[in-house]
């Protein structure tokens, strides 16, 4: 990124990292690795928001994880950003025509803190 705005160097940014992970403060465990039973239905992009399955959630209350890897179907592991060292940026968020305030409320109680251009300094506690 430079400046804040997204360059397209692979289109629409859907399997870029940086898409969704405004600040990480450890590049180890920025992100965890969730193993699935079942293999995912569908592709799933940086930013979407998805259920315990793997599955798109469909409402904020079903949503437990940020995708920060893109997935494909029949994958049984997806990778997922950890809430206690990311900070996301809103605008790399896929709502899928779910209420964003609603969305981010959720995300907040799953322990994430977001971004965005007017902010200008980072958490320290």
């Amino acid at each position: 990124m430079q400046f804040g705005t997204f360059q397209t160097l692979n289109g629409n940014n859907a399997f870029s990292r940086y898409k969704v992970v405004a600040h990480a403060s450890d590049a180890l465990l920025q992100d965890k690795l969730v193993k699935l039973t079942d293999g995912i239905a569908s592709e799933l992009i940086v930013g979407d928001l998805v259920t315990v399955t793997g599955a798109k959630a469909a409402a904020a209350a079903d949503i437990a994880f940020v995708m920060v890897e893109p997935a494909f179907a029949g994958d049984t592991a997806i990778v997922v950003a950890n809430p206690v060292h990311v900070i996301i940026s809103k605008l790399g968020i896929e709502f899928n025509s779910m209420d964003e305030t609603a969305v981010i409320e959720k995300l907040e109680d799953l322990g994430f803190t977001f971004t965005d251009y007017d902010t200008v300094a980072l958490r320290t506690t």
